[in-house]
């Protein structure tokens, strides 16, 4: 166990992935952190299995990237089959090349990565953490928040902090005891979760499949290596205890596979719901991944939303305890996360209700509807396409200046160094970025505004095809080169000469002159003062 600090800056309550997503990034920044769960050991059964380019860019950002990478595979793609076991709808992964750097889709084992994650903690002598410490209470002042656990073999004691973050799970202590209730969006159904190595070749379809059959709605899905899982709506009639026994899961699963030819890791009964807490903060007190939402699983965006929560509020916290943003820079954590999940649940629900049809008739119809939407092109097919871009919160709206582009996530190019092509985020880190198409002239942003840039973390880059190594434009920009026209064919399309970059490398805002990009920063410190 840590030694306690009087006071802490961050009080993360839940060590899962999000909770030590959160802590390596703090860590990052340097504030003073720690973290408590109630149990010791990493959960040692997956729950998400899918994680995207998000996540993965945020894995590079905290410099884990190489050893979770390396326990992935692609997604392969999902295929959806209608009662009479023919194709009704697809959604695969976004080809080559990713505009975010990664993968658009990977298949992870939960249980290692998570392992990487608390590795990685431990790299920061900033960062305290404390296990099988059960949150039972907290308290809040104008200052501060004070969190009552109880320790293995029962003393209580308290961790005191600025802010608490609630990464504790669905059935949240922290959110419970601020007393935020959860909205019920009306999604409740009891599913059977296997998971299973192959140890043989048993006869399975390539690509991850829904298959939305009446009788009995099963989704099949392709994971990382020899695992696989298989997801089985429980029907009306049946009794989720009796899939307590292997032979009544083994008789669910025959038709879909030779249940011989597998090792059962988990098999397990969730009830899926679709909710989301009615306050994302409460003075001091902040909740995040599942604390704040859950979803089903039929999209596997559930961790990954987790993950962009972590990302959205760490820098925020960390400019507002470090003092180079107000305290209402935290209510932009709600206003732009709250509404992209409640956007991500209705499509998750959505899906979980083409798959989960077990009227014979409607089935029928919901097959031919979706057929002729994939025969006339109307429907969308990649999987990325289907995230929406932020529409609120800090970012800049101001259609004169700039138009559309504000709420992107911006891409990340492979750019030349002296020690060979690096991902562009290597060389910025989770900062503010001016990313400009080339060097901007030394009068383009004055000296005070210049000097508030960098007081914020700001960097300025430009980045063209032939320019690296020139000196020419603004003092301390980084001029590059990239490879390849990932950057050159975005910023063209968005009709920019600049783009301000969040540390979230969400775009803030774009500048289609020279002379609009002094305005937008004064905009963006507007935005950071905001009180």
């Amino acid at each position: 166990m840590s030694e306690r600090r009087e006071l802490y800056d961050v009080l993360i309550v839940g060590y899962g992935p999000v909770g030590a997503t959160l802590a390596n990034l703090l860590g990052q920044h340097g504030l003073s952190v720690a973290v408590a769960d109630m149990y010791r050991e990493v959960y040692d059964k997956p729950r998400a299995i899918n994680i995207d380019q998000e996540v993965m860019r945020t894995f590079q950002t905290i410099g884990l990237v190489d050893e979770i990478i390396a326990g992935c595979d692609p997604h392969p793609g999902t295929d959806f089959l209608g009662a009479d076991g023919e194709l009704i709808k697809y959604i695969y992964s976004a080809p080559p090349p990713y505009p975010l750097g990664w993968p658009a889709n990977l298949m992870f084992v939960q249980p290692q990565a998570e392992g990487v994650l608390r590795k990685g903690v431990e790299r920061f002598a900033n960062v305290d953490v404390f296990l099988e410490h059960e949150a039972v209470g907290l308290t809040q002042s104008a200052d501060n928040v004070t969190v009552n656990f109880r320790k293995t073999g029962g003393d209580i004691i308290d961790l005191k902090a600025r802010y608490v973050v609630g990464c504790d799970g669905a059935n949240s202590p922290i959110r419970r005891a601020a007393g935020i209730g959860q909205e019920d969006l009306g999604f409740s159904e009891w599913w059977l979760v296997v998971d299973a190595w192959l140890k043989g070749t048993p006869k399975l379809p390539p690509r991850s499949t829904q298959y939305c059959y009446p009788q009995g709605p099963t989704t099949y899905v392709v994971c990382s290596g020899n695992l696989r899982r298989w997801e089985m709506k429980i029907l009306p009639h049946e009794d989720p205890q009796s899939y307590a026994a292997l032979d009544q899961v083994k008789k669910r699963l025959a038709p879909f596979v030779d249940t011989e030819a597998l090792e059962f890791w988990r098999t397990a009964v969730y009830h899926f719901h679709a909710r989301v807490a009615d306050e994302w903060q409460r003075q001091r007190v902040l909740l995040a991944g599942d604390a704040a939402h859950q979803m089903p699983p039929f999209l596997g965006q559930g961790l990954c939303c987790g993950i962009r929560d972590a990302v959205n509020l760490a820098w925020k916290l960390a400019m507002v305890i470090k003092g180079t943003a107000s305290p209402g820079l935290l209510e932009t954590y709600t206003q732009e996360r709250k509404p992209h999940m409640r956007t991500l649940i209705d499509i998750t629900v959505d899906l979980g209700k083409v798959i989960g049809e077990t009227d014979l008739a409607r089935a029928a119809t919901r097959d031919a509807r979706l057929r002729a939407e994939l025969q006339s092109g109307r429907v969308e097919t990649v999987r990325q396409n289907l995230i929406p871009n932020l529409n609120d919160g800090l970012i800049d709206r101001d259609a004169s200046k700039t138009g559309q582009g504000a709420g992107l996530l911006s891409v990340q190019p492979k750019v030349h160094r002296a020690v060979g092509a690096v991902l562009l985020d290597e060389l910025i880190g989770p900062n503010f970025a001016l990313l400009s198409r080339q060097p901007l002239p030394d009068d383009c942003i004055d000296g005070r505004l210049a000097e508030e840039w960098r007081r914020r973390g700001g960097h300025m880059v430009a980045i063209g095809l032939d320019q690296s190594g020139t000196s020419d434009g603004a003092a301390d920009a980084m001029v590059l080169n990239e490879s390849g026209r990932l950057f050159a064919g975005w910023i063209e399309q968005l009709q920019a000469e600049a783009v301000i970059v969040r540390p979230d490398r969400h775009v803030y805002g774009v500048a289609h002159s020279v002379g609009q990009i002094a305005p937008l920063m004064r905009s963006l410190f507007d935005g950071l003062d905001r009180r």
